[in-house]
């Protein structure tokens, strides 16, 4: 890993470190598995942690919180419908972020569902978009607040909230749309091409003392080195 190079960023009076993006995903990756991830799991989320950093500023400290929770072994998310809704419970306490991912891949397709216990935040609409484009649905994600909407074509949408009929349950209704609403577009695949162009030229600037947290759970989890032994 390269060594960061710390600069201070006069305006907001808040020291900033500026690493490449391949030093984030390498950084999200091990705190991961350091975490308890498996390698497939913390390569996926360990890409939308890189791409919310990049393009919003909000995928390390996602990272912070999804750390902080280790899951509870290895079950899967429980589904059950109540309602008219499908309800995704998760038996072993996850973060937002690995509880819900799985979770909307299940509503892209069997439809409207619910995740309890957690709230719409920046860094679900990274993970949305591709699950999206992945899937080939446009998807609505909204706790009763303003709604977030992602399109198969890579467009994230912000729009005010609807009158729904209540979920039996609090927390992220998540629901295919047959059509995309008219809302006010907050990013575009072809924005986060060229910003993501500029990050890998350039650099990222991210919070120093967030930086170096998310590093230190990194270390714990060491790749051998192959070479050993040669």
């Amino acid at each position: 890993m390269t060594a960061a190079r710390a600069e201070r960023v006069s305006a907001a009076e808040t020291v900033r470190t500026r690493v490449s993006v391949r030093e984030i995903h390498e950084v999200a990756l091990r705190a991961l598995r350091a975490s308890g991830l498996s390698s497939g799991e913390a390569e996926y989320l360990a890409e939308v942690v890189a791409s919310a950093e990049v393009h919003a500023g909000v995928g390390l400290d996602a990272l912070r919180t999804e750390t902080a929770r280790v899951p509870a072994g290895r079950v899967g998310l429980r589904l059950e419908h109540c309602d008219g809704y499908a309800v995704a419970h998760d038996p072993a306490s996850r973060g937002p972020l690995q509880a819900f991912v799985p979770a909307c891949e299940t509503a892209a397709v069997v439809g409207t569902l619910v995740v309890p216990g957690i709230a719409g935040s920046p860094v679900l609409d990274w993970a949305a978009l591709d699950v999206a484009e992945r899937a080939g649905r446009a998807l609505s994600l909204s706790d009763g607040g303003e709604r977030t909407v992602v399109t198969p074509d890579g467009d994230l949408l912000r729009l005010p909230a609807i009158a729904e009929p209540r979920p039996p349950v609090a927390g992220l209704v998540i629901r295919p749309l047959s059509e995309v609403p008219a809302g006010e577009v907050l990013s575009t695949a072809g924005e986060r091409k060229q910003r993501h162009r500029e990050a890998v030229t350039n650099g990222v600037a991210v919070s120093t003392p967030l930086w170096t947290h998310v590093y230190s759970i990194a270390r714990g989890f060491l790749i051998p080195d192959h070479r050993e032994g040669r």
